[in-house]
């Protein structure tokens, strides 16, 4: 009896840590996942990806605003010691994207919204958050088994890789350990992107000439972005 009890508070516990998680962080869509396995990175989108944000309604009734181009919104009711979400209300905005990047753009917004919008009054969502050092993913999950992934993290916009305008050197490129750097200010902020736009590393420029370990890289192409600096975009092999 005590230890069913023990587990019982425990559970409870977790689920509202998890919920404080929730509140307390702002979140970016970086994937969708279909029920069949098919992953969809978060395209570049013009003025980069907002803030996906929960916000409390009151008891243990929430809302969710998953921000892409459009605005999917989900209200929801926790279902007590556990994370699964019974859907009370959606809708999603009907902004029109012409930026740049437009066709792929369209249809990941679209999907944002059918996540959401989709599943009928009171279905049952589910959502985890797991924790790498200070990356935090949160996955929510469909009534249909699609999912939708979220990270801390900011990602890169279109508009960053045009506005700059001075150059800087970076070989050997393909790379496979070190990306060397030269012809850089000293104190910048260095950022390292996939093509999805998620930042996979981040630092600060050191001296005239500095390396970058990429070891832990996957093969695929990436995108180095220093402030005030045009863009480079490399490939790991």
């Amino acid at each position: 009896m005590r230890k069913a009890l023990f587990l019982l508070l425990a559970g409870g516990l977790l689920a509202a840590q998890q919920i404080s998680e929730l509140l307390g962080n702002n979140w970016y869509i970086s994937k969708m996942v279909t029920s069949s396995g098919q992953t969809t990175n978060t395209p570049l989108i013009d003025n980069g990806v907002p803030a996906t944000t929960f916000n409390s309604a009151g008891g243990t009734s929430y809302v969710i605003n998953s921000k892409y181009y459009n605005t999917s919104m989900m209200s929801f009711g926790v279902m007590p010691g556990s994370n699964n979400l019974i859907k009370t209300a959606s809708s999603c905005t009907l902004l029109f994207y012409n930026g740049g990047n437009a066709a792929p753009v369209r249809s990941y917004d679209q999907k944002n919204c059918d996540i959401y919008g989709l599943g009928a009054y009171a279905s049952v969502y589910s959502y985890q958050i797991t924790t790498s050092g200070n990356l935090k993913t949160l996955i929510m999950t469909d009534p249909s088994g699609n999912k939708i992934y979220y990270n801390n993290t900011a990602q890169l916009s279109t508009k960053e890789t045009e506005t700059a305008k001075k150059t800087f050197t970076a070989y050997p490129n393909p790379v496979k350990e070190a990306l060397h750097i030269e012809n850089v200010e000293k104190n910048l902020p260095l950022k390292i992107y996939d093509l999805s736009g998620k930042l996979m590393s981040e630092t600060k420029t050191n001296d005239l000439k500095m390396s970058i370990n990429t070891a832990s890289f996957q093969k695929g192409s990436y995108i180095l972005v220093v402030e005030n600096y045009k863009s480079f975009t490399f490939t790991k092999e």
